[in-house]
Formats: structure tokens, C-alpha cells, sequence
């Protein structure tokens, strides 16, 4: 059969456009906007035939594109990149996971289970899949676990590309992540590993750069005899988990260009959809800027009669650095002149200005963030959690957009990340009993804003020791918590001072 599947083709160009907008690599973008890269890409044949255009809804005309204009023979490519793309996709992993969120569970063994998978790179790994969902729409997390190098599972993030979903309805049904081990001109090895509810299977496969090819023994490579140690050549292992043991995170949904496409119609949206043409126009219009300036600088032209020269065949040369001329008769036509003109060009810098705020706040505005989260036209002066919480409302309604689709995979991961926990490392859990997630508030209340807040509840009675630290302390694990306040009830106790015994009264001595 065909590898990767012919129908997944549509998702994996729009793919390599945003993957090259994301990393910022100026030979990407002129592979996807133009036929320097391949003449074979459906957008780069829209770009040359006028006739024909990028998309599966239709003909239309082809969009002119700067990345995707051909360099001049002879030329050095001066265009300019701005990464706005990557800003916006790490503005979003900053709005998700800044803080880690709290995950709490019913049972105490789970708990303390779950702190500790909560200080075990967690963060790093969940912050790193939120950046990759802004870019590409979505990501793939997967519960992944080696004895040799860990004492408990993790979650593995992995980008759309190399990843075939099977879906029911809108949900995910199974999930094949696949991997090319080894590629040379006659044959071309793939490892496939398949994540079902209640299993996961491992399949080694020997085809060609477009066919998947015959299954071949896991054992028969170097780089899967271990899997086939562990589980035979079949390659599967039985979870006997209610969870699938992987999850897609959209980053949000719909997504408008993909809704006449069936196998892609539950993938998300990528922050970048719909505005990379004004990226494009963007780093024009950088491009142009510094053109200005290239040709801006300050250049004379001098007569002949001032060079020197070098010598029969060598030359002539104008000795910038001398600081008087002897002038000659005849010399000049202008007898008033020097006979140097100095030529400077204008450099349009405020037009250049407007130009690049007006697309920027426009493609920072379309991919749902506010500018002022990017630190732009803001004033320094002091302001409060509610002033920054009304700049910043739109970045704060897309952050609460997404939480929707995180809060219930992260559920369902980490039951199943405790299942297998239980099941390899013979943990003591309950993953059944259930998980909470919860994320703490994306702009904090200074610390006077906050003890003044508490102090008010406390002197009214109305608030615990374990609800002021937690808080205060919104993204502190349970464990964390109860330390802290078993700390301030010792502290406390301590500075109370002793109860002074009571008087001993003598007996009245008998009249």
C-alpha cells in the first residue's frame, strides 16, 4: 500500500507550509512558494499556472507570492524573514502552560503519584507540545516508558506528520505513529506502532520512499531486536487499559480549509491559518526597508581627473582619506564647483513603519492574540490584574478556547499514564477513581492586591489555612500544600504564648 496514506496528502502540504513558517527557514519557504524546492507541489504549480490553483475546493486564481517570486540569475537573495510565526506559537505555549497546571485525584497514593509525575520534566514536555499544536494545528501526545532509563512513564509529544489517526465520529478510535528507520536508494525501513484501546503493537516494514513494503521480523534490525525480546515477534503488548494509551490535542476547531476533506475534518486549526499570505507581506515589506537602506547610503561621484592611478593596467583609485587637492585649470567645467556630487537617496522609514504595524497587528489580531501580549503599544506605567486582564482580553479568550480541548485530554492521558504506571512499575493506583484538571489564572494579582484579599477573609473568619495557601499558591501540588500548612500551624503554636497555671489559693486557716 501507499506510505503515507494518498489521502493524508492535502494535510501534509498545508503541513510543510505552516512547519516552514514556524521554523523560520527562508529555503523552506521558497521549496513551498516556488518551484526552487519541487516542481511537484501543488502550490508551487499554482504559482506558475494561472489556470490552476493550491486547494481541493476548486479552481481559483493563484496568489502571488515575495517567498515564491524567482531570484534573479547572478543575484544574492536579500529577502528578510520576520518570525512573527514562531512569536505566536510560543505566546500560546506561555498563555497554556507558563504554570503547570494542578492535577488532583480522590485517592492519596494516587496523588502522591501524581505530584510526582507533576516535577518529572512534565512541564517542559507539556509546553513543548502546546507550541507545536499553535504551529501545526493539533499534537499528538502518547504515554512512552523504557525501565532502563526511568522509574515511572511520560508523555511523548509528536507532530502530525508522521501519524495516521483511525477516528469514530470525532473522536480517536486508534492511532499509528510511524518512523523511518532507515532509507537508502533501494529500500527504505519504517517501524510503525500502533495505540488501541487495550493494546499497542509494534510492525517493522520494509518498502520503498512511497510503499509501505512486506512486514519484516522486529528481530531482523538492530534498532527493534529489543522490542521483540519483550514482546515476540507479533509485537504486541496487552495493556488491558479502558484508556487509549495516546490522545490528539487541537489547538481550535473547526478548521474552515480542511471541512470538504473527510480524513482531516476533526484535525485543528493552526494559529497561522489564513494569514500567512500577510506573513508573506510582511517580510516584504522588511525587505523593502532594508533595500532603502542599502541604496540610502551615502555615495559621491568624483571626475576622472581626481583618481590616480595605479599604473599601465592596473587602474585607477580615489583616496578617500586625503584631505586636500591641488586644482588644475581646465579642470572643472564649473569653475564654482568641486566637481563632486554627493548622491544620497530618500529612506522611507515612517512608511516602512506603518506599513509593517498595520500587518502585524493584523496577523497578530487574526491568529486571535491581542498585540498588546507581544509587549507592543502598551505604557510602562503601573497598572492592576483587571487593566491587564482588559488589554489583553482577546489572547485570554483564545487561551480559555483551548483549555477546552487540553483540560479533557490531559484527563485521559493521565489515567492512562497511571495505568501503565500500575501495570509496568507496579505502582499503587487508582486511575478509575478519576483526575482533575485544573489551570491556574493566566494574569496573577499582585502580592498586595492578594494579601490584602486574604487578610480581609482571615480577620472575617471566612477562610481556612489550606484555602489561603492554595490560593496563593495555585499551582502547588496537594503534598506541597499540606507541608506548608502543617509549617504555619507549627509556626503558629509555637509563638502562642503558654497558658500561665492558676493561682494556688491557701485554705482559710478556722477562726
Amino acid at each position: 500500500m501507499a506510505w503515507p496514506p494518498p489521502e493524508l496528502h492535502p494535510v501534509a502540504q498545508k503541513l510543510t507550509e505552516w512547519s516552514a513558517w514556524y521554523a523560520g527557514d527562508g529555503d523552506a519557504l521558497v521549496s513551498v512558494y516556488s518551484l526552487a524546492g519541487s516542481a511537484t507541489t501543488p502550490l508551487s504549480q499554482a504559482f506558475f499556472q494561472s489556470d490552476k490553483a493550491y486547494g481541493t475546493s476548486g479552481p481559483a486564481t493563484a496568489a502571488r507570492t515575495f517567498w515564491g517570486q524567482p531570484l534573479t540569475p547572478g543575484t544574492v537573495r536579500t529577502k528578510l524573514h520576520v518570525p512573527v510565526a514562531s512569536d505566536i506559537a510560543e505566546l500560546s505555549a506561555n498563555l497554556l502552560f507558563g504554570e503547570m497546571p494542578t492535577f488532583t485525584a480522590t485517592d492519596r497514593a494516587t496523588q502522591k503519584e501524581l505530584d510526582s509525575f507533576q516535577t518529572d520534566g512534565m512541564h517542559s514536555s507539556l509546553r513543548e507540545a502546546a507550541e507545536l499544536a499553535a504551529a501545526l494545528g493539533g499534537v499528538y501526545l502518547r504515554v512512552v516508558w523504557d525501565q532502563t532509563v526511568s522509574d515511572r512513564p511520560w508523555l511523548l509529544p509528536s507532530t502530525p506528520e508522521q501519524v495516521v489517526p483511525t477516528w469514530a465520529w470525532d473522536r480517536l478510535k486508534d492511532v499509528t505513529f510511524w518512523t523511518c528507520l532507515y532509507q537508502d536508494d533501494d529500500s527504505t525501513i519504517r517501524l510503525l506502532e500502533c495505540h488501541e484501546v487495550g493494546a499497542i503493537s509494534y510492525g517493522l516494514y520494509e518498502g520503498t520512499p512511497t510503499e509501505l513494503g512486506e512486514r519484516i521480523p522486529l528481530s531482523s534490525f538492530e534498532g527493534t531486536q529489543h522490542l521483540a525480546e519483550l514482546y515476540g515477534e507479533s509485537g504486541v503488548m496487552l495493556t488491558g487499559l479502558p484508556w487509549l494509551t495516546a490522545a490528539y490535542v487541537p489547538n481550535v476547531k473547526p478548521n474552515r480549509i480542511w471541512q470538504g476533506i473527510r480524513c482531516a475534518v476533526n484535525f485543528g486549526r493552526s494559529d497561522f491559518s489564513g494569514v500567512e499570505l500577510l506573513m508573506d507581506a510582511l517580510d516584504e515589506t522588511y525587505t523593502s526597508w532594508m533595500r532603502d537602506i542599502r541604496l540610502g547610503k551615502s555615495r559621491i561621484i568624483v571626475p576622472s581627473s581626481m583618481l590616480e592611478s595605479e599604473g599601465p593596467g592596473k587602474g585607477a583609485r580615489l583616496d578617500l582619506e586625503r584631505e586636500a587637492f591641488v586644482g588644475m585649470e581646465g579642470m572643472l567645467t564649473d569653475p564654482n564647483s568641486s566637481g563632486i556630487t554627493l548622491n544620497q537617496f530618500n529612506i522611507r522609514v515612517a512608511e516602512h513603519q506603518a506599513t509593517a504595524e498595520t500587518l502585524f497587528e493584523q496577523i497578530v489580531s487574526s491568529a486571535g492574540y491581542s498585540v498588546q501580549s507581544f509587549g507592543g503599544k502598551g505604557d510602562v506605567a503601573a497598572v492592576t490584574a483587571t487593566e491587564i486582564q482588559a488589554r489583553k482580553e482577546q489572547s485570554l479568550n483564545t487561551r480559555d478556547q483551548k483549555i477546552l480541548y487540553w483540560r479533557p485530554a490531559l484527563q485521559h492521558l493521565f489515567q492512562a499514564l497511571l495505568g501503565i504506571d500500575r501495570l509496568v512499575f507496579g505502582a499503587q493506583v487508582r486511575p478509575e477513581a478519576g483526575i482533575d484538571v485544573a489551570f491556574p489564572d493566566a494574569v496573577q494579582p499582585s502580592l498586595r492586591d492578594m494579601a490584602e484579599t486574604l487578610g480581609l477573609l482571615l480577620t472575617a473568619q471566612s477562610m481556612s489555612t489550606k484555602l489561603r495557601v492554595q490560593t496563593l499558591h495555585p499551582t502547588w501540588t496537594e503534598t506541597q500544600v499540606a507541608q506548608e500548612v502543617a509549617a504555619i500551624l507549627a509556626d503558629e503554636q509555637a509563638s502562642t504564648p503558654a497558658a500561665r497555671p492558676a493561682p494556688v489559693v491557701a485554705p482559710a486557716l478556722p477562726q
